[in-house]
């Protein structure tokens, strides 16, 4: 049984050169797209964190006053 890239070699070399061209910019697109996922995944996520809360100061964060519990109301019949 070939392998995936033993069937591209095979294919390869019956394509023209203008589709050759092609299939390598496609195989280069796949490979550059592949390489900036992985990097993403990894990264993305606390990048994001960072950025989104870049510049804030605890002692800037509004704090809202405390405010006395509800007592609730008595359904008991009397």
């Amino acid at each position: 049984m070939k392998t995936t890239a033993e069937k591209l070699i095979i294919i390869t070399r019956t394509l023209p050169e203008p589709l050759l061209e092609e299939l390598l910019d496609f195989a280069e697109f796949l490979k550059r797209k592949n390489e900036r996922e992985s990097v993403t995944a990894r990264g993305n996520f606390a990048r994001h964190l960072h950025k989104r809360y870049e510049g804030i100061e605890i002692e800037d964060l509004p704090i809202p006053p405390r405010t006395t519990t509800r007592t609730p109301p008595d359904f008991r019949s009397s």
